[in-house]
């Protein structure tokens, strides 16, 4: 009976094209320590890492637009999976394994006081390999912490130079985390005279920038040849180390030279918390097929001249939680295919125009949390197609010159964090004609008239915990296809007349005014806000909770149907005494404001036309 299913599984597996499993035959061969199952491709954590390195603002048009949504259509529908948890036995628990293993995911268990060495003899069985997952352990735990440095230094996962050879032919997605990456031999540091050769010569002039574009699209790479540098008396005047700090400085450096050599069908690579101190355009050279770098969480100081140009399909690089001090246009030439670049949480102080090389295809650019100072003008002129941007931190305050993001002609999402101005005016936002999403956040003393006229079509403006105290009535003047404005969380005691308007935003549905010193609201704050038609009013509502309310009789030209009146998030009186935490809506509904009538006639004269109000007294 069970060679008559062995049989039937072979057949269906022919026919099909993906694992069934029968029986648990598979799963039968797990040696203790490690979980075999058969999995389908999208219940992995593989497929949910991929998914969550995307671009959440993005939506599924956009992500298919920009080739963020990688096809996966060559991997089958099951897959075999493996999981270990090796300690100091792991050799022989990684012997017992089945060799056609598809998934394969190594966790370290223990203190962390030992050595576990990974080398090419310990894949050559499980050439199947697609995915390869290896996590170290985590010495910040609260049980690892104990350790002396030198235990900590003697421990732990270690990959070597050769361990990923076998694997070449078919892994597609690399995960290291805490892993130790070491090389057989240091590689030189000599400054050399780069050439860059293409691999296929274009022949016809007529087609030929379109035609290498076409090329590079399809994983054919460039080829970086270093020539030696000539000795013409040039080396006198070289600078001469100390042996301590020529070997700290090279010790980083050769740890991951070629590791990654021969893996040309890897897609995905992530090294994350490695304690990387330096790369070199030798780990990356020949990843022709790699689309998403992950760097993260490392101790990269700086990134190598053409360090990347090995990979030239390369579409998402993250340099994040690094301590980077600067860039150059050099260090990410070649990236010509790039879309998503994360240099988030690095030690950046300034951004120019120096700083990047050309990026064509650039979507995404992410430099929060860097200690950046100074944007000089035209920084992002070469990065002219970015659809989002993100600028800022809490550890130094951002300024920002005139002519800052001229040129991002196509982008779309802009932040700005922590940003510092004494006076918001329209030079600060040219540039940007497309931008649909401004979020800011800092410390804005008071915004100029026009200062978002050049925006367009801009239809979300945040300027929530921005400490503004003054603000021109014609700051919004031009932006008729804003939906929503916040300027919650700031320092407004006052809101000149004529600030909102459906006449100037046609489009105005949303506005938020909470967590300000607001006491009291011009007269014809709602007035404004009602379409001048026969048509229904439809404004969506107004947030005007968290402010100091004087409650008055003029109240009474508040919209009830506008003002948001749920019990966490309605405006409530704060004088007079008597009526101190009231809601607004509550007041003048059960008596708590008492009006006289007989001035009625009088405030509609002078002061509201057509609207009849009462008279501002409270007995």
């Amino acid at each position: 009976m069970m060679v008559i299913l062995i049989l039937v599984f072979t057949l269906l597996n022919e026919c099909f094209g993906q694992i069934i499993d029968i029986g648990d035959i598979w799963e039968a061969k797990c040696p203790p320590g490690c979980s075999c199952e058969v999995q389908k491709f999208v219940d992995l954590p593989l497929h949910r890492w991929i998914k969550t390195n995307q671009d959440q603002n993005l939506s599924n048009d956009v992500k298919f637009e920009l080739g963020l949504n990688i096809d996966h259509s060559m991997i089958p529908e099951f897959l075999k999976v493996a999981i270990c948890v090796i300690a100091e036995e792991y050799e022989e628990l990684l012997d017992k394994l089945p060799s056609d293993i598809q998934v394969f995911t190594i966790l370290q268990s223990g203190l962390g006081n030992f050595e576990i060495r990974l080398q090419s003899t310990t894949f050559q069985r499980f050439t199947d390999l697609i995915s390869l997952d290896i996590q170290g352990i985590d010495y910040n735990e609260s049980l690892k912490k104990n350790l002396t440095i030198q235990q900590k230094k003697l421990g732990g996962i270690i990959l070597s130079v050769d361990s990923l050879y076998p694997l070449g032919l078919n892994l597609l997605y690399l995960n290291l985390e805490r892993v130790k990456l070491t090389s057989l031999s240091a590689t030189k540091r000599n400054k050399a005279n780069l050439v860059i050769k293409p691999m296929n010569t274009v022949t016809n002039d007529e087609n030929e920038n379109k035609q290498l574009l076409n090329n590079i699209s399809q994983s054919i790479g460039h080829r970086l040849i270093f020539l030696s540098q000539q000795n013409n008396g040039e080396s006198d005047d070289k600078e001469i180390l100390p042996y301590d700090v020529y070997k700290q400085e090279m010790e980083g450096y050769k740890e991951t030279v070629g590791l990654f050599t021969g893996l040309g069908a890897l897609t995905h690579l992530r090294i994350y918390d490695c304690d990387l101190k330096d790369i070199s355009w030798h780990m990356f050279d020949g990843l022709n097929s790699l689309i998403h770098l992950s760097l993260e969480k490392n101790n990269l100081k700086f990134i190598p001249e053409f360090c990347f140009y090995g990979t030239p399909n390369l579409k998402v690089l993250s340099l994040a939680n690094n301590q980077l001090l600067t860039l150059k246009s050099v260090d990410l030439a070649g990236l010509l295919m790039l879309e998503n670049l994360d240099l988030r949480r690095n030690n950046l102080t300034f951004l120019s125009e120096l700083s990047f090389p050309p990026f064509p295809m650039l979507k995404i650019a992410d430099f929060r949390e860097n200690p950046l100072d100074s944007i000089f003008p035209s920084t992002f002129e070469i990065m002219n197609t970015t659809l989002n941007l993100y600028l800022g931190g809490e550890d130094s305050k951002l300024y920002l010159q005139k002519n800052s993001f001229l040129g991002l002609c196509h982008l779309q999402i802009l932040y700005l964090y922590n940003l510092k101005i004494l006076v918001l005016e329209r030079f600060i936002f040219q540039g940007m004609p497309e931008l649909l999403q401004l979020k800011v956040q800092g410390n804005i003393s008071s915004i100029e008239f026009d200062a978002f006229i050049d925006l367009i079509k801009l239809i979300d403006l945040n300027l929530s915990n921005c400490h503004i105290r003054k603000i021109s009535m014609d700051a919004f003047y031009g932006l008729q296809n804003v939906k929503r404005i916040d300027l919650s969380n700031n320092e407004l005691e006052f809101i000149p007349p004529g600030l909102f308007g459906i006449e100037q935003q046609k489009q105005l549905r949303e506005i938020i005014l909470s967590q300000n010193k607001l006491t009291s609201l011009p007269i014809d704050f709602f007035k404004m806000l009602r379409i001048p038609s026969r048509q229904q009013f439809d404004f969506a509502i107004v947030r005007l909770d968290g402010n100091p309310w004087d409650c008055t009789c003029l109240m009474f030209t508040w919209n009830p149907h506008l003002v948001n009146r749920l019990r966490e998030t309605a405006p409530r009186c704060s004088t007079p005494k008597k009526l101190k935490n009231w809601g607004v809506f509550h007041a003048l509904r059960k008596g708590g404001l008492q009006c006289r009538t007989s001035k009625k006639k009088h405030l509609k004269k002078s002061s509201i036309g057509k609207y009849n109000y009462e008279d501002n007294i409270i007995s």
